[in-house]
Parts: structure tokens; sequence; C-alpha cells
């Protein structure tokens, strides 16, 4: 941790300017792919999968490749211009992430539903925190798998002081600034009291949002609202109990309800996948980060950005 801590340190301190050199030619539009079933009638899957972010950030820099939410409103565009589209299941395996990120994945399908008048699913996989489960809100259900863990339900900005390690290492730091919190939850000096009851304020009213928006979309009693405002995480069975979700099952089971509620007996299970991306079955998935970035990039955002996210920590 220490090796890098170090590195992320020299690049926030030293100034120095990076050359946003592709090393992976970009992709082209997406294309549908056919995984399973038949009929004219398609369901389309959809991924929210990873971090939440506007644009692909740091080591994702280094390609090409679209951020979560420009893939996931492009795939929305293609299903939603589909007259044989009969319904969505949005597939959700997030921690969360940017506050906005997260707002306005859950307006697109909720904008999706109400334009498209098209029963909207989404299925949790692994998890559903934070943001996650607040773009997954929008959606008329929610499955989760048996497995699954939900909730983290709660707004997170993290401020980290390395005025004392800058100190042992000798480095001085002068600021010039226009106004007295113009470098508040600068991570150069301590955070004084009356910045962390500033910051406060703007964390306690996006929570109060995401609990409003609970409320407006969930089955949730005032009860166990005020159970789930804690942040915690819970498995399958007790978010089911809490009205976090609606039912229990598997990914076929959830594209059997969205066939239900479209009242189709048969269709095609459809996915969209850059050229020459191999998508054979159901559980083909395409995440917004190249193999082994995304845990490297989770190590330095969230630690020295300072934005507020709807985001769970490991």
């Amino acid at each position: 941790m220490r090796s890098v801590l170090v590195f992320a340190l020299f690049f926030l301190l030293s100034g120095c300017i990076y050359v946003n050199v592709p090393l992976a030619p970009g992709p082209g539009p997406a294309e549908e792919k056919v995984v399973e079933g038949r009929g004219r009638a398609k369901i389309a899957v959809i991924d929210l999968d990873g971090r939440f972010m506007r644009r692909p950030e740091f080591l994702s820099r280094f390609s090409r490749g679209p951020s979560i939410l420009e893939r996931f409103k492009e795939e929305l565009q293609l299903a939603g211009g589909d007259g044989d589209v009969a319904g969505v299941v949005v597939r959700v395996d997030s921690p969360g992430g940017s506050v906005t990120v997260s707002d306005i994945l859950y307006h697109e399908i909720k904008s999706f539903r109400a334009r498209r008048q098209v029963p909207v699913v989404a299925c949790i996989m692994d998890r559903a925190y934070s943001g996650g489960y607040y773009a997954a809100i929008g959606a008329a259900e929610i499955f989760a798998h048996p497995t699954s863990t939900i909730g983290g339900i709660g707004v997170i900005s993290l401020n980290v002081d390395l005025s004392g390690l800058l100190q042992k290492w000798g480095v001085d730091v002068e600021i010039v600034k226009s106004g007295r919190y113009k470098d508040a939850w600068s991570p150069l000096r301590p955070s004084q009291p009356e910045e962390t009851a500033r910051m406060q304020t703007v964390v306690d009213g996006l929570h109060d949002r995401f609990l409003d928006l609970v409320r407006q979309n969930r089955p949730v009693s005032a009860a166990h609202l005020a159970e789930v405002s804690k942040g915690g995480v819970f498995s399958a069975r007790r978010a089911a109990e809490l009205g976090l979700v609606d039912r229990i099952g598997y990914l076929e089971d959830a594209l059997a309800r969205v066939r239900q509620l479209a009242g189709v007996d048969e269709a095609r299970v459809i996915i969209y996948r850059q050229p020459g991306a191999v998508a054979e079955t159901l559980y083909s998935s395409q995440g917004p980060w190249p193999p082994g970035m995304q845990s490297a990039a989770e190590v330095f955002n969230p630690l020295f950005d300072g934005r507020l996210r709807y985001f769970s920590l490991p």
C-alpha cells in the first residue's frame, strides 16, 4: 500500500502533464448478438457492471473504451430504436460510484420505461451497492440471485490527510487561494471541523435524495427505510424482507418475468457487444475496464479526488 501511495503522490504533487495516447484502437458501434431463444420478439440484456464513472479515468485513459455511462446509453438507444424489443433486463453488478452518474443511470432507466412502455427488470448478480442499487430502483422490478448482496445505501467522500507524510519527507506546501474554503477537503493539510461539518451537510442532502427515491420506487416501510439508511449490506433474503428486491431467482427467471410482463411466449435474448467481441451465452459480459485495470483505478480515484459518491468500499 505504501508503494501505491508514493506513486499516486508523485503524480498528485509533481505537476506532471501526461499525454493521453491510446494503446488500443477505439471500438466501433455496438452490434446486436443473439445468445438464445427464438421468435420475432427480443429481450435485451444490458449490463451495469463495475464502478460508475462519467468517463474512463486514470489507467483506463490509455485505452479508448467507452465509460459505463456512454455504453449504457448507447445500448439503451439501440434497444429503444428496435420495435421488436419487448423488454429489457438490466444486469447489475456494481459497488456504485459517482453520485451524478448513478442518478443519470437511474434517470435513463426511468425515461426508457416511460418512452417505450416495455417492461424493464433489474437482475442483481454479485452485488448492487450504493449507486449500483440507486440505478436499479429505476426498473419496474428487481431480482436478486440467492447469493447476491444488496445495500450500502448512503454517500461517502474520502479525504486522505497527507500532511504528516509530506512533513516527514521534508516537502513544504504553499497554498494561495481566493476564498476561505477554496482548499477545503485538500489532502495537503488537515481538515478543519467547520469544513468537515460543511461537507457533512452536502453528504446528508444527497443521502436524503437517495432515501426519497427508495421510498418512491420501493415498497419499503418507514421502519425498514430507517434500517437500510444506515449503509449496511444485506443478503438477498433479507433484502427481499426489507422490500429492497422483489424476487430471489436467477437470470433466466428475470427473463421469464419480462416475457410474462410483455405478454410474449417466446423471445430471442440479445446483448450488444463491440465488433469482434465474443458473446456466445447468456452470461457473456462486457465490463467497462480492460482486465486488471479496475482494481488499480479503484485504489487511486476514491482516495485522492475528493468527489462525492454513492459507493461502498470493500
